[in-house]
């Protein structure tokens, strides 16, 4: 997740989609392997620990999951936004700015943000995880996601934060699952 974050280009416009194209689709195959992983892993990781985490788990976890499925379906406008570029640019900012794709997005980035906010939350209060990892979780998925739209939008500076988000969301899932699979939760 922080490589592809690293390797995606800060802003999407027409021009600088075709200027780093490789990169660009580099940086959605490995999103896609990301959340892949994140679809496999998170179930089996809340399954572990479900009774601990409780309610708060519980909703965390289906928000997670259902934001994580949707940020990956959306992907994939990065494998077709090159073809988008060069042939029709001016179709690039009009499937942005329709409405029922904004509606789509912002349900995905809510459901991911929040979700992992809470599952984070969950896993603090879980004294059988890493309670710092639930730490990473929870602070880790807002700041990916608040840095990719200020990049965006305000400055492409601004996409540090997330890359410091991906990373602290990535260790903050990691942790914990790498632990389950040493050491399977009773």
């Amino acid at each position: 997740m922080a490589v592809a974050t690293v390797l995606h280009p800060s802003r999407e416009t027409s021009a600088t989609i075709l200027e780093t194209e490789v990169r660009l689709v580099a940086a959605h195959v490995l999103f896609t392997l990301s959340y892949l992983l994140v679809l496999l892993g998170l179930p089996g990781l809340y399954g572990a620990y479900s009774v601990r985490m409780g309610r708060l788990g519980l909703v965390g976890f289906l928000l997670a999951f259902m934001g994580t499925m949707l940020v990956a379906v959306s992907g994939n406008f990065g494998f077709l936004a090159p073809v988008l570029a060069a042939e029709s640019p001016a179709t690039i900012d009009a499937i942005n700015l329709y409405p029922p794709e904004v509606a789509f997005d912002a349900v995905a980035f809510v459901g991911f943000v929040v979700g992992f906010v809470l599952f984070g939350m969950a896993m603090v209060k879980t004294a059988a995880l890493p309670r710092f990892s639930g730490f990473l979780v929870a602070v880790g998925a807002p700041i990916q996601v608040f840095g990719l739209g200020l990049a965006q939008t305000v400055s492409p500076t601004l996409w540090s934060f997330a890359i410091l988000g991906s990373v602290a969301l990535g260790a903050g899932l990691a942790w914990p699952g790498y632990r389950l699979w040493q050491k399977p939760a009773s």
